[in-house]
């Protein structure tokens, strides 16, 4: 018992003897109460709160940033075959398209006035999705997470009023612009109105739609791995670890969200989205498919790659299917 054991420890006995003083025997008694109350704590110290759970869930979405986001969504939709999230559209001047991943949706956007620099076709930002946007923000504020102003994109509904569909907040530590259309990386809040859609449903549905079909002709399963460059791995580790705290990584740079993809740190000149990791089932049956049709670039027998040319420059990989430690 670990009260008698710290009670060896300082020399006394658990049962003291008659003629100990009174004055020791009261001594006694209060350590035992101090020592009690350290048991019951746990592993706690004294006084200290238990952690707090992760202010995000998982990766709601992955956004590619395009001067052509009606090539890329047809490619996805249509010669992958993959469930549609939301059809491609002009929303306010921001035209966008999503498609199913099986854990995560992949959207073509491109906003207005964007700069693009040398990338005509770009790996952009992450839209995490927040336990609730008040209680996570009140969450990062206690973390120390820097973010921007909350973005609401507001639409006018059927009925002709102006509603909210989803609200928007920059990770300021994680992006290098507030703004979408003029970061190079852009890691953000995203939380959906529940009466424009409800994304957990939604979620639920693509990947089952996913199943249905077998993943496609690429028998694609789930993005395994956001892969990202920086040129300090241990800042860039940190701010992970702020974020989705008590999660810790594995291999030290790998962080899992959720059920949705991870995060894969690499060292690099910039900091940057560098590529997709996707699960297939089977390798084999994705290679004689990108082999067909003139898609498969340099792989290897453990690792498939799309040819970047007909994707934008983009670096999608292709493995097969590892249970999630």
């Amino acid at each position: 018992m670990r009260i008698t054991a710290v009670l060896t420890r300082i020399g006394a006995r658990p049962n003291p003897p008659s003629s100990l003083s009174s004055a020791r025997l009261a001594r006694l008694s209060r350590l035992l109460v101090c020592v009690a109350v350290g048991v019951i704590a746990g592993s706690h110290p004294l006084g200290a709160q238990p952690a707090s759970s992760a202010p995000v869930q998982y990766i709601d979405h992955i956004m590619i940033r395009t001067d052509d986001p009606q090539s890329l969504f047809a490619f996805f939709s249509g010669t992958l075959q993959l469930p549609i999230a939301w059809p491609l559209a002009d929303r306010n001047g921001v035209v966008s398209g999503g498609v199913g991943f099986g854990n995560v949706n992949v959207e073509a956007i491109r906003f207005p006035g964007q700069i693009n620099g040398p990338e005509a076709t770009r790996l952009l930002g992450l839209a995490l999705k927040p336990v609730s946007l008040d209680q996570t923000l009140a969450e990062l504020r206690r973390r120390g997470v820097a973010y921007g102003a909350p973005r609401p994109f507001v639409a006018e509904g059927p009925d002709g009023a102006r509603v909210t569909s989803f609200t928007n907040v920059t990770l300021q530590d994680f992006s290098d612009a507030d703004l979408p259309g003029q970061a190079t990386v852009h890691v953000f809040l995203s939380e959906y109105n529940p009466t424009y859609v409800d994304a957990v449903e939604r979620r639920r549905r693509l990947r089952n739609e996913l199943a249905a079909q077998q993943g496609g002709p690429l028998r694609l399963i789930r993005v395994q791995e956001v892969v990202i460059g920086t040129p300090d791995l241990r800042a860039a580790n940190r701010n992970w670890e702020r974020l989705v705290a008590p999660t810790s990584p594995s291999d030290g740079t790998l962080w899992r969200i959720g059920d949705g993809p991870a995060i894969r740190l690499v060292r690099a000149e910039r900091t940057m989205i560098q590529g997709l990791v996707l699960s297939v089932a089977s390798l084999a049956t994705a290679r004689e498919f990108l082999e067909k049709r003139k898609l498969l670039g340099a792989s290897s027998e453990t690792e498939l790659v799309i040819l970047p040319s007909q994707i934008g420059d983009l670096d999608i990989r292709l493995v097969g299917e590892s249970p999630i430690r």
